[in-house]
């Protein structure tokens, strides 16, 4: 089986660190001057228990080279994926699966979906249609993780915590590509799982990005600090249970309690969200997937969700004063 993974970064390390143990032949397609720092120094990986794993992973700059391949994961952020589409063209065979690990409402969302979703893409994550029309959803396995995981140096990722991904087919069918993603990371040591309903394990990993990202950017703030502490852990429940409300109309059933949800989030310890990580580096924020998503589908839904626009209005700004300063 042939594996392209789009995207350098933590999530994107991890997985070319872990999968290329396994038989599948793994590929990370990088920028260049990422392609060839990891072809220099390799790749460093330090897990949960603090082992450092020394790997040198397959490596190009060039997808063109590589051909058609199985399967193609997308380890970007939700507002970089447009840039990925040139990279992505040459790896499509007539079956190749794509795997969007994106935080957020995905671009696909509304696939195969009734209305107030009806098949009309989102202008807050995809504002002209161009993921729409260039990427088929149907080739679309939907993902979520449930990991922690950092960048922690050039060429180096921190495993924090957890395992877990969970795997659907984004037009809620039957689809063995999905049962090949799970063979797979289960070889690799992940605890995958396959869900017939992948709308539902993305709002619930949703949940405590929506609250806990950007509240940790108003505060500094780590994901346990914020969790313990009454104040915002009471303004990330609020924002918590607006956005059950635009997922339940939306037809969505959680098996989840927002508290529930909470003490996973604060389980993971004093880690600091990848929103808080990407804002001290200066980088742009994933507000339009995991704020402005959900305040249009709210719009679509006919919800009031004055606490997540309120939020949102504050970090948009804090994130443009930034920018203006530097």
């Amino acid at each position: 089986m042939k594996v392209a993974i789009i995207g350098a970064g933590a999530v994107g390390g991890l997985l070319a660190a872990r999968l290329s143990a396994t038989e599948a032949e793994v590929t990370l397609v990088a920028r260049p001057n990422a392609a060839s720092a990891i072809r220099r120094n390799g790749l460093t990986m330090v897990t949960p228990l603090n082992r450092v794993a020394r790997l040198s992973p397959r490596v190009t700059d060039d997808s063109l080279s590589l051909g058609p391949q199985n399967l193609v994961f997308l380890c970007v952020k939700a507002h970089a994926l447009r840039g990925t589409i040139d990279t992505l063209t040459p790896l499509l065979g007539p079956e190749t699966a794509i795997v969007p690990m994106v935080n957020g409402i995905p671009w696909w969302y509304p696939h195969r979906q009734p209305d107030p979703l009806a098949d009309r893409p989102l202008a807050s994550v995809d504002p002209d249609g161009l993921l729409w029309r260039t990427i088929d959803p149907d080739r679309v396995v939907g993902a979520t993780s449930f990991v922690a995981v950092e960048g922690d140096g050039p060429c180096r990722i921190r495993h924090v915590s957890d395992q877990r991904f969970v795997f659907g087919d984004a037009g809620d069918r039957d689809n063995t590509a999905v049962d090949r993603i799970v063979t797979l990371f289960g070889q690799a040591g992940f605890q995958p799982a396959k869900t017939a309903d992948i709308r539902q394990a993305i709002w619930v990993k949703l949940w405590g990005n929506l609250a806990f990202n950007p509240l940790s950017v108003l505060t500094g703030s780590t994901l346990g600090r914020l969790c313990n502490d009454p104040g915002t852990r009471e303004a990330g429940r609020a924002m918590m249970l607006e956005a059950k409300a635009v997922a339940e109309k939306l037809g969505v059933i959680f098996t989840t309690s927002v508290d529930e949800r909470i003490a996973m989030a604060a389980g993971v310890g004093d880690f600091k969200t990848s929103m808080l990580q990407d804002y001290e580096a200066g980088r742009r924020l994933e507000l339009d997937a995991i704020l402005g998503s959900v305040i249009e589908l709210a719009e679509r839904c006919g919800v009031d969700v004055p606490m997540l626009r309120a939020v949102l209005a504050m970090v948009d700004l804090r994130a443009r004063e930034r920018r203006e300063a530097a």
